[in-house]
């Protein structure tokens, strides 16, 4: 789904005075310029697809992604086990709450740390995870034990400064 979606970042917004009223006018007049001009610029499919390849894999496309998908933020402070000895996926009526046990216990406490109110389900984001960490070159595993499915995945360090909630340390007195 992602190599369809292109993301366009805006860093600066323009004054509601300086807008153009009719943008979309103006783009579909041009629209033909620029398509012909693509073909021409990319008219061996292969250096094309070589190009359009090494664009998607690059950090600039990572940052981009990062920054426009929260969820997508998360699984960069993830990092993959050779085993699949890691964190469980747990679920949102574990309480209390292990941020370092159950990775949507850990998810939750992102989104909440970096103010997002919509978070998935815990059935979305079990069917996300393996697309977006894919796209981080991790492969995703897991297994069903006893106490629940457990996955190849843990929280990098950056993570414990970042966002999440220092509640393993002991209270200074």
């Amino acid at each position: 789904m992602s190599r369809r979606r292109v993301i366009i970042h805006f860093p600066e917004q323009i004054a509601p005075e300086e807008r153009d009223p009719q943008p979309r006018d103006k783009i579909a007049r041009e629209l033909a310029v620029i398509v012909r001009q693509l073909m021409q610029k990319f008219s061996d499919p292969m250096t094309a697809r070589a190009l359009l390849q090494s664009q998607q894999n690059s950090d600039e496309a990572l940052s981009i992604k990062r920054d426009a998908d929260p969820t997508f933020d998360f699984c960069g402070y993830l990092e993959m086990l050779p085993q699949t000895n890691g964190m469980f996926m747990g679920n949102a009526s574990i309480i209390p709450r292990n941020y370092r046990k159950y990775l949507y216990h850990a998810y939750l406490a992102y989104m909440e740390a970096n103010g997002y109110r919509n978070v998935l389900s815990l059935k979305m984001f079990g069917l996300g995870l393996p697309m977006m960490l894919k796209e981080y070159g991790l492969n995703y595993e897991k297994r069903h034990t006893k106490q629940g499915i457990q996955t190849n995945l843990s929280l990098k360090e950056e993570s414990y400064g970042d966002w999440l909630p220092k509640c393993d340390e002991p209270a200074a007195t």
